[in-house]
């Protein structure tokens, strides 16, 4: 498994260089690619803030990788949970795997945050 950085993915999503998205996607289909979770909350932010891409279409980019196995991820069913949920709540995606963390693994998660204190109260 090779580690794939933000820049690799945004290639692949963004298309905004040919060649780079060529080698990149040339290179995720000759091995089996890894994104961490730290890398996907970077993109995610990188698709935000610098291509102002709204979360529906964030969100189903990156379903698009997940499920036709371009990129894996450490854990498939936390990543694609905090996605959903950053799809159709007022939080960032950071916070999502946080949320998605403690629905699907039983983590505790202690934050100041409000919205996210008050979903995870709503989903006990």
């Amino acid at each position: 498994m090779v580690l794939v950085d933000t820049n690799v993915i945004i290639r692949i999503l963004v298309g905004d260089n040919i060649k780079m998205m060529e080698e990149a996607l040339d290179f995720v289909e000759a091995n089996k690619v890894l994104a961490r979770n730290e890398v996907i909350a970077e993109v995610v932010y990188v698709l935000q803030g610098v291509y102002k891409l709204d979360k529906t279409r964030i969100h189903q980019l990156f379903i698009d990788l997940l499920e036709d196995g371009i990129i894996h991820t450490e854990n498939k069913s936390v990543v694609t949970l905090a996605l959903d949920t950053f799809a159709t709540k007022n939080l960032d995606f950071v916070d999502c795997l946080l949320y998605a963390h403690n629905q699907l693994n039983a983590t505790k998660v202690f934050t100041f945050d409000k919205t996210l204190n008050k979903l995870i109260r709503t989903n006990l």
